[in-house]
Formats: C-alpha cells, sequence, structure tokens
C-alpha cells in the first residue's frame, strides 16, 4: 500500500484561483497546464462547500434541463372502500370511453393498455 498523497489543498486552490484570475475555462487551463480535469472540478466543489457550507439541489442542469428528480410529480392517491354505487370511467386519447362498475386492477389496466397500444401500431 502506498502512502503517497497527492497535492494538497493549498496547490489546488492556486490553480484554481489562477482560472479565475485568467477567466479561463477549466478545460483549456487542464490542458494547458497538464492537469486532471474532473479533479479540478473536484477541488472546486470542495472548496466551495468549505466556504458556503451545504448547499441546496440545483433545480436545472447547466444545459437547462430539469433534474430526473424534477420531471416527476408525488401522487397520492385513496381509493373509495365504502361506496356502494361508485363507478369507474376510464377515457382514452383517442377518445374511447370505458365505464366500469368498479376500480380495475394496475394489472388489468396494464393489460389494456399493452392491448390498445398493440392495434394503434
Amino acid at each position: 500500500m502506498s502512502t503517497t498523497r497527492g497535492p494538497g489543498q493549498a496547490w489546488w486552490e492556486f490553480h484554481l484561483n489562477a482560472i479565475a484570475r485568467e477567466g479561463i475555462a477549466v478545460k483549456a487551463y487542464a490542458r494547458r497546464e497538464g492537469l486532471d480535469e474532473s479533479s479540478l472540478y473536484y477541488w472546486r466543489r470542495r472548496l466551495r462547500a468549505q466556504i458556503q457550507g451545504p448547499q441546496p439541489l440545483a433545480l436545472e442542469h447547466s444545459n437547462g434541463a430539469p433534474p430526473p428528480s424534477a420531471r416527476f410529480v408525488s401522487v397520492c392517491v385513496n381509493t373509495v372502500r365504502d361506496a356502494t354505487n361508485s363507478h369507474s370511467v376510464l377515457i382514452l386519447g383517442s377518445g374511447l370511453r370505458l365505464e366500469l362498475s368498479s376500480l380495475p386492477s394496475p394489472q388489468w389496466l396494464a393489460q389494456v393498455s399493452l392491448a390498445l397500444t398493440a392495434q394503434v401500431r
């Protein structure tokens, strides 16, 4: 097992300060100086976290797209158990309306969906 350690925090701070001072892209600086680009990003995040503390999750990626967790919305479904005269209505995109006397199982709905999808293709 090697006890050799890589460059320390001060070394990375020096390079990150140089990037900021020069206004150069991290990728270009890393290539020019022969440094690992991912290490520069790692140390930049680590040093910012030391200064600023924990940060909230970003609401969008650098490319403008929302992160995967923001693409979904939590839904709470409550089932009606006491209603004796309840019925379910399933309206499909094609305009077909199915009126059911009771709430179908998720498996049944999946089978209907697959069957209808196969017919559309």
